[in-house]
């Protein structure tokens, strides 16, 4: 467990996804953390001032470090596919860690992503996530607002969760549209690892669902990531989200669960 080691990439999507996972983590390792990197297992183990644990399950060789781990971690996020059950069953027995199930996908050419634009009564603008971000941005905390109010899966204090979007690495990225009044209805963002992208934070307000802005933010934030330049991109997909993800030419790779731990 000394390093990562960024795996091969081959012509399978799911060498994709397993890659752009490793460069995630590479990207956020902080100095001296250490990394879980064996057959079936991927991620960043706790660290002093980081006490997440952030794995990728692919298989059930993982099975006898997942189990060395899970039972101390209180915090962090598994993913889990779902041909490694024993796994699945092993993280999923532990009553901290709760289960969601997910699609993994990617987009292995972020060239052809198509235009979406949002509806013409809302304005997108970047968060102001960082203290050096510009000074017109939305503010952070409501973004963070207006995703709790849109998914009360997230079991994150409010505080929890900005406290975590600012500890992602530099090159992320997060938008918010806002409505006339000045409200966020709805958020995404996007972070970039080399030629890899990860779309994280989409979230629309309920009563402004059935328009497309989940599409649009989602490409919004995929623009960004291009922009930057990543090739490619990857997400985790609820069973919502599956189309939209599907019509800007992502395909899913992995059914999987996604386990999720808070203090």
């Amino acid at each position: 467990m000394a390093g990562l080691v960024s795996p091969a990439v081959g012509s399978e999507p799911v060498d994709l996804y397993v890659a752009a996972f490793v460069a995630r983590c590479e990207a956020m390792r902080r100095p001296g953390q250490r990394a879980a990197e064996e057959p079936g297992v991927h991620g960043l183990l706790p660290a002093g001032d980081d006490p997440r644990l952030r794995l990728l399950v692919t298989d059930d060789r993982g099975y006898d470090l997942v189990a060395s781990l899970v039972a101390d971690a209180r915090e962090g996020m598994i993913r889990v596919f779902a041909v490694a059950a024993r796994c699945a069953g092993l993280v999923g027995g532990h009553p901290a860690w709760r289960p969601a199930p997910a699609t993994a996908m990617v987009c292995p050419d972020l060239e052809g992503l198509p235009t979406v634009a949002p509806p013409s009564d809302l304005t997108v603008r970047p968060v102001r996530r960082l203290a050096g971000d510009a000074a017109d941005g939305v503010p952070l905390e409501d973004a963070v607002a207006a995703a709790l109010l849109a998914d009360p899966g997230i079991k994150d204090a409010p505080e929890a969760l900005a406290d975590y979007l600012r500890s992602l690495p530099p090159a992320t990225r997060l938008f918010a549209a806002m409505d006339a009044g000045g409200a966020v209805r709805a958020t995404s963002g996007s972070g970039v690892y080399g030629t890899d992208a990860s779309v994280l934070f989409v979230n629309t307000d309920p009563r402004w669902r059935g328009r497309g802005i989940g599409g649009a933010m989602t490409a919004t934030a995929l623009r960004s990531a291009r922009d930057r330049g990543a090739q490619r991109a990857c997400l985790d997909a609820s069973g919502a989200g599956r189309s939209i993800y599907t019509r800007l030419g992502f395909e899913g790779v992995a059914q999987m669960t996604r386990f999720f731990a808070s203090p």
